[in-house]
């Protein structure tokens, strides 16, 4: 079993069981389908908060989200930096589906012992295509999560994309608006923070 550190979108656990177990899923405005997990589409086993010591941010041209950016995490760890996120307790079948899914794949290679050992592992992908180990043993499992081995240059996310994340930093880590709009400009959002303040709050007050 893996705890995956999941930092962006699928805090929510609802979404993330679409991942696992399939079905359709409204991303940016449009249903998209998502294939299940044939080999296991269990419910992970456990799920709590986490925060990984590492710089959040937003990078690269999603075609999901209108060519805006999406969240990626810093390759080096940083205490003075944290990403909220929320880990998922599943199988590694169940991680190889994620990753690939990410990926826009439907199968992927992952080498879990050359991961133990070099606490990472490269692939050839365009977005997601580094896999790290960000601990060795937290509750009797490795966890694991993955980001871009670049330093990527910064693009600016949408507003139902930040108020995805911030659904699932208010559930699963109890911040307000305030607080997450403070996370947010942090993340190189150049938006003023009244600005992503205000983003986050239209949805809940229309």
């Amino acid at each position: 079993m893996i705890w995956y550190a999941c930092y962006g979108s699928n805090m929510d656990l609802q979404r993330f069981l679409i991942y696992l177990q399939g079905g359709q899923l409204e991303v940016n405005g449009v249903m998209k389908p998502y294939r299940r997990c044939d080999d296991d589409f269990e419910e992970p086993g456990q799920t709590e908060p986490y925060v990984i010591h590492r710089r959040f941010y937003f990078a690269k041209e999603s075609g999901t989200w209108d060519n805006h950016g999406v969240g990626f995490i810093s390759t080096k760890k940083d205490m003075r930096s944290l990403t909220y996120a929320r880990l998922y307790l599943i199988s590694e079948i169940q991680f190889k589906h994620l990753f690939a899914a990410e990926n826009g794949r439907r199968t992927t290679n992952i080498d879990f012992a050359v991961i133990d050992n070099n606490k990472s592992q490269d692939f050839d992908y365009n977005f997601y295509n580094r896999i790290i180990q960000l601990e060795d043993n937290y509750k009797g499992h490795p966890v694991m999560t993955f980001t871009n081995k670049e330093i990527l240059a910064p693009n600016n996310p949408m507003g139902r994309y930040l108020q995805l994340i911030s659904d699932g930093l208010e559930a699963v880590h109890q911040l307000n608006a305030n607080v997450i709009a403070a996370y947010f400009k942090k993340s190189n959002v150049k938006m003023s923070k009244s600005s992503i303040h205000k983003i986050l709050t239209a949805k809940k007050s229309s």
